[in-house]
């Protein structure tokens, strides 16, 4: 799922949202030919380059990724 601050980029940047509408965000895996690093840099949902973790006083897990230049925050399970 988009964070807020995701969607409000894809808001700003329509032809970006446009193009990601249309992209196959999640492609057959076997065209990689079990090439990690290709699969990462392929598949947006993989991790490509993590780069440092963090766990804060809420047990949020925070993940910086240097090549797709995010930072991903999972939450514990209620």
């Amino acid at each position: 799922t988009s964070s807020k601050w995701a969607q409000d980029f894809l808001n700003t940047n329509v032809e970006e949202a446009e193009a990601r509408e249309i992209s196959d965000m999640e492609p057959d895996l076997a065209q990689f030919g079990g090439d990690l690093h290709e699969e990462s840099a392929h598949v947006e949902k993989l991790f490509w380059a993590p780069v440092s973790v963090k766990l804060d006083d809420d047990s949020r897990l925070y993940v910086t990724e240097s090549n797709r230049h995010r930072v991903q925050i999972y939450e514990p399970a209620s």
